[in-house]
């Protein structure tokens, strides 16, 4: 799926016109008769609905139909009332309505369904992808609707800044790898007024970290039920099943609706690896509900490992540096095999462990609010946590504000990234050893530069924003592997990180997601759904036999990228740094922290095509029917 979206306004069709049209491309019109929305995607993503001049469209995954998408217009006094009804509509979709020549369109909270901007021929122009936007500025600037200098080429800074491990902070993340196209931010929605004019309107805060434990439990087992039951109703589904709660209990929630359900599981190199064997156990239990359904064992043997290189550009994602580069060869392998069984989707379990893992931050929040309560609780996790004291109090009392925070995280040396603490925002960011000089001092300036611009954290509670921020990482990573496993014909989704169910973890209140609270909210919430021994088991195993298997495997190749390193050339990394991580026999894992983003970076450059190429659109989304009608409003 991919489209374009264009305001009511004279400048539109001509820069529609520049787009190339296939039999496949998709146009749903303003009531003007102007090009609202081009682009493609299957009959099955998208809904909409008009009454009298009001029209809303969905585009993505979602059990609402269009009787129901007309009630909700129906109820709209404008379209600010969006912001609050959009809360009905289940899935991970966009939203995009009018109303007469005003418009406003929604992408999703995990920035899955993330909206894009670019200034052309006086317009503002939005999209679902980056790539496409960039795509669009040659020809416009041909046609006489140039935009900003230089939009639509690489930028080299956003690069750098994509190199910091394990993320870049919120702020930076809205930069796009091309100069003037960018992500409009979360929580916000993009609109245009009668007149065309642009601007972003934040219509989102995280809710009030307030319902107790069983109303919590109740909450996100309703979102959640509701976000499995918004992808079943398709004859055949795949699942991850690799043991844990969050994939088990996706599985269960799915096996209560009318579909073939057929379930996945790695198997793992390392003998003491019991996920095999919850695997095996659940897949049984649900045998036992229902009757129809496979569960599919993924052998080692028979895929390729972890860090294989991309065997083709099809294997990266054109919008930006892939954040699954390790494991991405294997999550093509697993498409390949679903989809040889009639699987058009396949649910994951990301999200789970970002929104509901126990976290020390959450102390220090409650802390701001019932500090006794928060002595408590450090006291309890102090039992099983390896805390001293003085480092418990700082988590207690410590912190500093949002902007400080970020500018501290411009002084941090290359390779030398700090362990998270309870007072950190974010998982603290920082440049790998390998960065050349010159990029390390652009990553600084943009974060001193991002800092005095004093912006607000997405929530002012430093819990509340670590959670809403590792949702944001997570549904990144997703976006992107959805592109690999599109390719397949696969849609790959995450009903963990769908609006409601972050809103419900959010509502979670401080007591009950910190370390020493008890029973996790994830466990109380699928009680009854999952069996008792897996919401039970300990903790899960690590990775380290599949990352340096890997890294054995493919030593030779990923060496061989320092020897005509596309980072190298933009004077962003030094191979002969990165060189002898890549080489040595038994690399710290300290070392290895840094390396996925590095990796995606230069396998993302190796796949762009030459510039020439950016001027026309990527071709349509893997599964649009080449039949498909010119028109659907």
């Amino acid at each position: 799926m991919d489209f374009l979206v264009f305001p009511d306004h004279p400048a539109a069709g001509r820069l529609a016109a520049c787009l190339p049209r296939t039999p496949a491309t998709r146009t749903v019109a303003h009531l003007s008769g102007r090009p609202w929305i081009v682009g493609h995607w299957r009959r099955e993503e998208l809904v909409t609905a008009r009454v009298g001049p009001r029209c809303a469209v969905l585009l993505g995954t979602t059990s609402a139909t269009p009787a129901e998408l007309a009630r909700l217009l129906r109820r709209l006094r404008d379209l600010g009332d969006l912001d609050g009804l959009r809360h009905e509509l289940p899935g991970s979709f966009y939203l995009l309505a009018h109303m007469g020549a005003e418009l406003r369109c929604h992408g999703s909270l995990s920035g899955i369904r993330r909206l894009h901007r670019t200034d052309l021929g006086g317009i503002t122009v939005l999209g679902s992808r980056p790539q496409d936007l960039a795509a669009l500025a040659r020809p416009a600037a041909a046609a006489g609707l140039p935009g900003a200098p230089g939009a639509g080429t690489l930028d080299e800074e956003a690069l750098a800044v994509r190199l910091l491990a394990p993320a870049a902070p919120a702020p930076l993340t809205l930069r796009t790898p091309w100069r003037a196209v960018h992500a409009v931010p979360p929580g916000h929605c993009a609109a245009h007024d009668p007149a065309g004019r642009y601007r972003e309107i934040r219509w989102w805060r995280p809710p009030a970290p307030q319902l107790p434990l069983p109303d919590a439990a109740d909450a996100v087992r309703e979102a959640l039920s509701a976000a499995v039951h918004a992808r079943t109703g398709r004859p055949v589904l795949s699942a991850d099943l690799t043991g844990g709660p969050e994939t088990t209990g996706l599985c269960f929630l799915a096996a209560r609706d009318r579909t073939e359900l057929i379930t996945t599981a790695w198997e793992g190199r390392d003998p003491a690896d019991d996920d095999p064997l919850w695997s095996a156990h659940s897949a049984h239990r649900l045998r036992r509900i229902r009757r129809e359904g496979r569960h599919l064992t993924l052998p080692y043997t028979d895929a390729p490992t972890w860090y294989a290189p991309p065997a083709e550009p099809a294997h990266t994602d054109p919008a930006g540096p892939l954040g699954a580069v390790r494991e991405a060869a294997r999550l093509v392998h697993q498409a390949r095999l679903v989809a040889g069984y009639g699987a058009r989707l396949h649910l994951a379990g990301a999200g789970g462990e970002e929104l509901f893992t126990p976290r020390q931050v959450a102390l220090n929040s409650l802390a701001r609010g019932d500090l006794p309560a928060a002595v408590r609780l450090a006291r309890r996790a102090r039992r099983t946590a390896p805390w001293t004291l003085p480092a418990t109090v700082r988590t207690l009392l410590g912190g500093r504000p949002y902007a400080r925070w970020l500018a501290a995280a411009a002084r941090t040396a290359p390779g030398c990234r700090r362990p998270s603490t309870g007072t950190d925002w974010e998982d603290p960011p920082a440049m790998p050893p390998w960065a050349h000089p010159d990029a390390v001092a652009t990553v600084r300036r943009l974060l001193r530069e991002a800092a005095a611009a004093a912006p607000d954290p997405l929530d002012p509670l430093r819990a509340q924003h670590a959670l809403a921020a590792a949702a944001l990482r997570a549904g990144d990573r997703v976006r992107g592997i959805g592109v690999l496993t599109a390719a397949h014909g696969v849609a790959y989704e995450a009903p963990f990180l769908d609006d409601a169910v972050i809103d419900a973890a959010l509502a979670v209140r401080l007591a009950d997601r910190a370390p020493g609270c008890g029973t996790p909210v994830l466990t109380a919430a699928l009680r009854g759904v999952v069996p008792g021994p897996v919401l039970g088991r300990g903790g899960r195993r690590a990775h380290g036999a599949e990352l340096h298997a890997g890294l054995r495997r493919h030593r030779r190749a990923l060496a061989a990228l320092c020897a005509d390193s596309r980072l190298a050339a933009l004077g962003l990394i030094r191979p002969e740094a990165l060189r002898p991580v890549l080489t040595s026999l038994q690399p710290r894992a300290g070392a290895l922290r840094p390396l996925d983003p590095t990796l995606a970076a230069e396998y993302w450059l190796r796949a762009l095509p030459p510039p020439r190429a950016h001027a026309a659109v990527p071709a349509p989304a893997a599964g649009t029917p080449a039949t498909a009608p010119a028109g659907d409003g």
